[in-house]
């Protein structure tokens, strides 16, 4: 391609950039993304460049680059690793990137630890494999050259898309948070794929109590939380609402469901739908609105017990932040979330195995995910809700679980025994 078309290419992506407001009302996701990755593919092309040799100008330590302020899941994903960097005293740095990410930009937990430019010998790309090409884009080879570059990715079906392997060429090595995910990428990876899970600690600064949220006080209360950034049809809200609607009553007013969704638009398709399937159900509650991490961490604290009734997952942080809070569990028996739920510590529902109905968004229609069996949840529902033995064993062993084998200090341990095998430096010795 001649300098040329590729200079073209670059200022039409940065058109494209500006006008993304305008595009998401006239495009469909799938059509924006087909224009964006054709847009980026042509004007920044990929070539494998020597990024393993140490930078000898360069501070040891990380460079942790990702959505660091971003309130959602790939957000709260970055935090988490400097969470885990600074519990073991590892140097970092976090480059905070935004890209074309459009949610909400407002959390400033690490705000004091971000830097303008990369200072140390290795980048941490906190950015899942389809967003490397933006990271590429953005800042050219100038990050990547003469450091050694690890991408930390997510990716929630069996089957890794083909169309990402180009940013195989951008990374040393991958590392993944579940062993779901490991094998996903690993078997189409030319790196090493290491897993190194998120670490949970759920903390609460400002405390709130459940009027604050508009929830009655009184009745035992399930919560089910998810982003619609992550798609609707994977989170599968509507199976833990059917599931509550086996379980309960309309007018039952001992219990209730909780359903927050995060990045909603009113009079969404998404939201109508969860509308339409509540239904006459009182004891349902809708927080359809954007939460601060405080908040979010509030609300699990404040419910009884969390449901994630997914298809799939890339690792299942709320499932685990509550098991951090003492809440016992239901979860869907498969993928990233059986690396820390089993059947001592959760209840872990049955599920079959079904082709996707339709391509939504990247998981396309020839891969296959969960369809858990909702009046297996249903019995889990009734039995937390009458048996506090029940109760109060899952949520404990959930707990313990949780605290001893995914503390900051213990996945940071992780970390730093990987730094010290592929010998970028020795800590402490």
């Amino acid at each position: 391609m001649t300098n040329a078309k590729s200079f073209i290419y670059k200022k039409l992506y940065k058109i494209a950039v500006k006008l993304k407001p305008m595009a998401v009302r006239l495009f469909s996701f799938e059509t924006r993304q087909k224009i964006k990755k054709g847009l980026l593919k042509t004007a920044f092309p990929i070539h494998k460049n020597g990024t393993s040799e140490n930078n000898k100008g360069a501070l040891t330590g990380v460079n942790l680059v990702g959505y660091s302020r971003a309130e959602m899941g790939i957000g709260e994903s970055c935090r988490i690793a400097a969470k885990s960097l600074n519990a073991v005293e590892i140097p970092f740095g976090i480059i905070n990137f935004t890209g074309t990410n459009s949610a909400s930009m407002n959390d400033n937990t690490w705000v004091h630890k971000e830097m303008a430019e990369p200072e140390y010998n290795l980048n941490l790309f906190h950015i899942n494999a389809e967003q490397m090409i933006e990271i590429y884009a953005h800042y050219g080879n100038s990050i990547f050259k003469d450091r050694y570059n690890i991408g930390f990715w997510h990716w929630e079906l069996p089957d890794f898309p083909d169309d990402w392997k180009e940013s195989f060429n951008l990374v040393d090595e991958i590392w993944a948070p579940s062993t779901f995910v490991v094998d996903s990428i690993a078997m189409k990876s030319p790196v090493p794929v290491v897993k190194i899970p998120h670490s949970i600690e759920v903390s609460i600064t400002d405390v709130r109590d459940r009027t604050y949220f508009n929830l009655p006080e009184q009745p035992f209360l399930f919560l089910s939380m998810y982003d619609l950034k992550s798609y609707q049809a994977r989170k599968n809200p509507q199976a833990s609402i059917k599931a509550f609607q086996l379980a309960f009553q309309p007018d039952d007013n001992a219990v209730g469901l909780v359903i927050k969704v995060n990045s909603a638009q009113q009079d969404s398709k998404e939201l109508n739908e969860l509308h339409e399937l509540i239904g006459n159900y009182k004891n349902i509650y809708l927080i359809d609105r954007t939460l601060s991490r405080n908040d979010t961490n509030s609300l699990i604290s404040v419910t009884d017990s969390y449901v994630s009734l997914h298809r799939s997952e890339g690792f299942g942080l709320g499932l685990a932040e509550a098991m951090y809070l003492g809440k016992p569990v239901i979860g869907t028996n498969w993928s990233s979330n059986v690396d820390f739920m089993d059947f001592n510590n959760s209840c872990l529902v049955d599920y079959r195995l079904v082709q996707l109905d339709h391509d939504h968004g990247p998981y396309k229609s020839y891969q296959y995910w969960a369809d858990p069996d909702v009046e297996h949840a249903s019995q889990y529902m009734r039995k937390l809700c009458d048996d506090k033995n029940f109760y109060k064993e899952i949520s404990s062993k959930g707990e313990e679980h949780i605290k001893k084998n995914y503390s900051p200090q213990a996945i940071g341990e992780l970390i730093k025994k990987r730094l010290e095998y592929i010998s970028l430096w020795k800590f402490g010795g």
